[in-house]
């Protein structure tokens, strides 16, 4: 596990986030939403939302798991529920000292949480967004406005990163390479 970026949650946000390249969750650690990158053959699916385009993920629901979460977020957010495979490649680390309110839903935070991201990789392209969780879904490719734009765009660097090593079979972990030190 290594740190490779952190920030504040909101621009006058004392919520605090770090984001960590790991293969495992720490122990014990609460997730409150879980997030994927999608691939579909050489492209990436990104959704828009009234933030942008960005990964599509979402909160857990009571009793859910984790890979539960991330299949039906998928499912709701971009029409897919064929996925070859998930890999774990960070997480983010949230800290909310004032355990602030969820705003849509009206749950209470706890003081740190973690939000998983993983690569996925589908068997079939997007199809549709619900329109509840997002007004679009498309593929791009890497260089495309809508990815250099995104406020993802270091999120999608650093699972880039993990997709190479992955992909070409070296024999360490994404925190390893060289890329990203």
């Amino acid at each position: 596990m290594k740190k490779v970026m952190e920030g504040v949650w909101g621009a006058k946000s004392d919520t605090v986030w770090e984001f960590y390249m790991a293969e495992t969750l720490p122990e014990g650690a609460h997730v409150s939403a879980v997030m994927g990158l999608p691939f579909f053959q050489d492209s990436i699916v990104l959704v828009q939302t009234r933030r942008g385009w960005e990964i599509p993920g979402g909160h857990m629901e009571f009793g859910e798991s984790v890979i539960q979460c991330l299949q039906r977020e998928l499912l709701e957010e971009i029409g897919v529920n064929d996925i070859i495979s998930q890999t774990l490649f960070g997480y983010r680390r949230v800290i909310n000292p004032d355990r602030k309110i969820f705003a849509t839903e009206g749950r209470t935070y706890l003081r740190e949480t973690i939000i998983p991201y993983f690569l996925v990789y589908l068997r079939q392209p997007p199809t549709r967004p619900n329109m509840d969780d997002a007004f679009d879904v498309r593929l791009f490719r890497l260089d495309a406005d809508e990815v250099q734009r995104s406020h993802d765009k270091d999120v999608i660097d650093y699972g880039m990163s993990a997709r190479d090593i992955v992909k070409n079979g070296v024999e360490v972990g994404p925190w390893e390479h060289s890329a990203m030190n």
